[in-house]
């Protein structure tokens, strides 16, 4: 059936092979050590939407530093980062930018 629809909207095996897959990962940011794994997700060319609450609730000050590193992280890389509400963040690799109003 994929290759069904790939032939329909044009998109060839060899295309999506050479792409590779890009998915939204939930990461929740449970501790600081967290931020590398959401960084190498990121590295991966996954997009993370990273809850910061559970870390909120026990170390607010490890929670600003994430957020800090990783928004370095996204400058470095020339990703995107923006803030989904008052507890998630979305962080993305350089080929995906975040829309805003």
């Amino acid at each position: 059936m994929r290759g069904v629809i790939d032939k329909i909207i044009g998109r060839s095996e060899e295309t999506t092979e050479a792409i590779g897959e890009t998915y939204i990962k939930a990461i929740p940011l449970k501790a600081y050590e967290d931020v590398d794994m959401i960084k190498s997700e990121v590295r991966a060319g996954n997009v993370v939407i990273t809850n910061v609450s559970p870390l909120a609730k026990t170390n607010i000050e490890d929670v600003k530093r994430a957020i800090n590193e990783l928004n370095e992280y996204a400058v470095l890389i020339q990703g995107d980062i923006a803030r989904l509400g008052e507890e998630r963040v979305i962080l993305t690799p350089r080929t995906i930018k975040i829309w805003r109003a």
